[in-house]
């Protein structure tokens, strides 16, 4: 009996350990870093940059729990803070895993009602559920490519879907990864926004997202084909 009820209680932490999690970030947020800036994510950052990476990673897991935290913020943020490219990248690319992990962890464990509504007060959520395909590496790549809701969302949604992780994490992160890499070089440039890195930079960016609206697009408009024939 006692091991029964020591069950329980322990069932009933862990769908209570992700609400908790939530409310404490998104408290952490507006108390700390509502309207945070480049500028001030430079001022606390540490001058030790291996502690400097850590604190970096944290935020991106902070991020992934607030709903409300600017992603571009953070990377860009790492780019200026790290002296060579590719140490500022390889810290943004270990923050987005992290940052795209937790929520999916309790999008999968957490009770399907409060993952539900989470999801339905964003505008969009209902788009969410257009999306039909066998391949789950394809809709995990395909929702971050046309960035139609916020990607702590995302994440939950596909986590409350049981996704595969490997196939879930790998769509997730190459749907990502081309704008990590160009607003990584953007932040590494942000105090010559007048060199030809920034501005190539700048229009692979625009051309990506210009991209991925016409993509989205026309996978609207052959979804809607398909629906009435």
């Amino acid at each position: 009996m006692r091991k029964l009820k020591g069950t329980a209680a322990i069932k009933k932490l862990m769908q209570a350990a992700p609400v908790i999690m939530i409310i404490v970030c998104v408290f952490i947020y507006f108390r700390f870093f509502r309207g945070v800036t480049i500028g001030h994510i430079l001022e606390f950052t540490p001058d030790n940059l291996w502690l400097a990476a850590l604190v970096m990673i944290g935020l991106f897991g902070m991020k992934s729990l607030s709903m409300f935290f600017p992603m571009l913020i953070l990377v860009a943020a790492s780019g200026s803070i790290f002296p060579s490219y590719f140490a500022a990248l390889l810290v943004n690319c270990i923050g987005v895993l992290v940052m795209i992990t937790l929520p999916y962890l309790i999008g999968r464990f957490a009770e399907r009602e409060f993952v539900e509504k989470i999801i339905s007060k964003q505008k969009n959520a209902d788009k969410l559920r257009e999306f039909k395909s066998d391949n789950e590496f394809f809709i995990a790549y395909f929702l971050r490519v046309i960035n139609i809701l916020p990607c702590d969302v995302v994440s939950l949604f596909l986590g409350s879907t049981d996704f595969s992780p490997a196939k879930y994490l790998a769509g997730s992160f190459l749907g990502i990864f081309p704008g990590l890499v160009t607003t990584t070089l953007m932040g590494a440039n942000v105090e010559h926004p007048t060199s030809p890195a920034f501005w190539i930079a700048a229009v692979v960016e625009v051309v990506f997202a210009v991209g991925s609206a016409l993509v989205y697009y026309f996978y609207k408009k052959r979804h809607k084909k398909d629906k009435n024939s």
